[in-house]
């Protein structure tokens, strides 16, 4: 049966082809073109105003559009796609229908024409031309995903145009920083990317000098061989300019000082990656990476192992750092791996009370070590020393040996979130609580600027071993187990824990129901809308989204082999080069 809606189309299409009902015509030079007020206001934005807000043209019989991203031949199309709902483009006239529909406000072709460029006017045709064509549009209108596609498939084949005279002559400066400034971007090293963008500055210096400092700050300087940096970038026509004077002398800081944790090397010492890697961490073991492609775990030889750790508890990236907690015989250390250099190391001694760690978390220059029956500490990255946190009558730093304490510390709006302890009456709770819920979880806040702690609301369900994680700007509890021993003693077992959300305004915590997650042995947990693994403690997330409304269970099959992974092993994850990624399976 057909939709009323298209019979009315069909209609107003006819009616304008035998020219009944006509109220208006858009003319272009000498062409003029009937239609429908009422067809037009409902399909351009640029019309409905016109006619709605009383406008001059809005009683005219003829209107005409001057504008110079309108065409004839283009205006056709677009009037053609409003009225029959196909659009009859190629690679001959699609930019041109792009600006007229962008002028009018016509979404429906816009969407339409992007489409095409997406899938298939950029994959098969891409050149420079093409995509600095693309570009100048897609910025000019505000079309950001034509921009991102354009910019995609361009990061793809950068090592093979860099250095063609089309590149170096037509090139804008907006474009190739904005490639520049990608983790995608594909180049042999920063080197070579660092000496591709003196050449396009030197191809035309003498205008180009004016944004050079935009395009040398879009290179990652930190990663480039500092002399390099020295030789193009010490000189008086260099250190002239501000900018440029400012980034050779922060670039000469961070090479003085490689071990400093600045904002400069977080963000111009970052390695270009596709995509983080998920890495399983074992003492005195070769380092997995898991595939998503294949979906198995494979060795990453390239990544030295981590051969006096004899324990690993948790791990937390940072920059171009990975810490991973461990402990050495009897010793408590935070390892240090620098990804740019490929080498281990470890931080200062942690402080002589400090016991099993539970997590780390990362927020504002420091790490925080969660420990699993004491005060935590922080280390802070810049000066390189550790400093103490304050303790809390409400703490975890006051709870029975005996009391089981889950592994989850994240950032959550500016402060630390832990989530500790089974067992209330280790708790300034009420005896009711106790009396009730004996082995529930409380939450507990830390603010870094008032280096303070606040008590915040208990679960709603026991939970051992569980994961806290932020998605969607929400706090999520998931994973781990519920149950307790005859003894009333809190201990892991079978059962799984319910997924829980917490609301801050309200300080109440709610279960989840997972309405699209069938039983399963994966350990997978819907939170936001999303397919979660929680391996290790370690919550992966699987790309699985579950749309609004969706009343089919997610699909889990071939993620069998993600829990496969030692279960002493750490998870994170990792901006890996992709060429360092071994083909072979564990």
């Amino acid at each position: 049966m057909v939709a009323n809606s298209e019979i009315l189309l069909s209609k107003c299409a006819l009616f304008r082809e035998q020219g009944e009902f006509i109220d208006v015509r858009l003319k272009v030079c000498d062409d003029e073109f009937p239609a429908h007020r009422i067809v037009l206001a409902a399909n351009s934005d640029y019309f409905h105003a016109m006619f709605a807000r009383g406008m001059k043209e809005s009683n005219q019989e003829v209107i005409e559009l001057k504008d110079e991203n309108i065409s004839a031949a283009a205006l056709k199309i677009v009037m053609d796609a409003i009225y029959g709902g196909e659009i009859n483009i190629n690679d001959e006239n699609v930019f041109d229908v792009l600006l007229a529909a962008d002028h009018l406000q016509v979404r429906s072709v816009i969407q339409q024409c992007c489409e095409y460029l997406q899938t298939e006017f950029v994959q098969r045709k891409f050149d420079l031309q093409t995509y600095c064509r693309t570009c100048s549009i897609a910025d000019r209108h505000g079309l950001n995903d034509l921009k991102e596609a354009a910019q995609r498939e361009m990061a793809l084949i950068y090592k093979e145009v860099c250095g063609r005279d089309e590149f170096l002559s037509h090139f804008e400066a907006d474009q190739l920083s904005g490639l520049v400034s990608r983790d995608d971007l594909n180049a042999p090293s920063e080197n070579f990317v660092f000496k591709s963008v003196m050449q396009w500055i030197k191809y035309k210096k003498e205008e180009r000098m004016g944004v050079a400092a935009k395009v040398i700050g879009a290179v990652r300087l930190g990663l480039v061989d500092i002399k390099d940096v020295i030789e193009e970038l010490d000189t008086e026509e260099m250190q002239v300019i501000p900018e440029i004077h400012m980034l050779f002398h922060r670039t000469l800081i961070h090479y003085c000082s490689p071990s400093s944790r600045s904002m400069f090397a977080l963000e111009k010492g970052k390695p270009r990656s596709v995509s983080p890697v998920l890495l399983a961490i074992l003492p005195k073991s070769e380092i997995k990476c898991f595939d998503v492609m294949s979906k198995t775990w494979k060795q990453l030889p390239s990544m030295p192992q981590l051969n006096e750790a004899t324990e690993c508890y948790c791990a937390q990236h940072v920059g171009n750092y990975l810490y991973v907690a461990a402990k050495t015989n009897e010793d408590f250390l935070i390892y240090c791996y620098d990804i740019v250099h490929n080498t281990w190391g470890t931080l200062p001694p942690l402080p002589s009370s400090a016991n099993q760690i539970g997590s780390l978390c990362y927020f504002e220059d420091h790490i925080y070590v969660i420990y699993q029956y004491s005060a935590p500490f922080r280390y802070n990255v810049v000066t390189n020393h550790w400093q103490s946190v304050a303790s809390s009558s409400i703490g975890c730093n006051n709870l029975d040996p005996k009391t089981f304490c889950s592994k989850a510390g994240v950032v959550y709006k500016s402060c630390i979130y832990v989530l500790h302890g089974q067992g209330h009456s280790y708790f300034n709770l009420p005896s009711s609580y106790y009396k009730s819920e004996p082995f529930l979880s409380v939450l507990f806040c830390f603010d870094p600027k008032r280096n303070g702690w606040e008590q915040k609301a208990p679960t709603k369900t026991p939970h051992f071993g569980s994961s806290l994680l932020v998605v969607n700007n929400k706090l999520y509890v998931a994973g781990g187990t519920c149950s307790i021993t005859a003894e009333n003693i809190p201990k892991p077992s079978g059962n799984e824990a319910a997924v829980e959300v917490y609301d801050k305004e309200e300080n109440t915590w709610s279960v989840v129901q997972q309405t699209h997650i069938p039983p399963n042995n994966h350990r997978a947990v819907e939170v936001g809308g999303k397919v979660f693994f929680i391996i290790n403690c370690f919550p992966v997330d699987s790309g699985i989204t579950i749309s609004p409304g969706e009343v089919y269970p997610a699909v889990l099959d071939g993620w069998e082999n993600l829990g496969k992974v030692d279960k002493s092993a750490v998870l994170c994850y990792v901006p890996v080069k992709m060429e360092n990624l071994t083909a072979e399976n564990t």
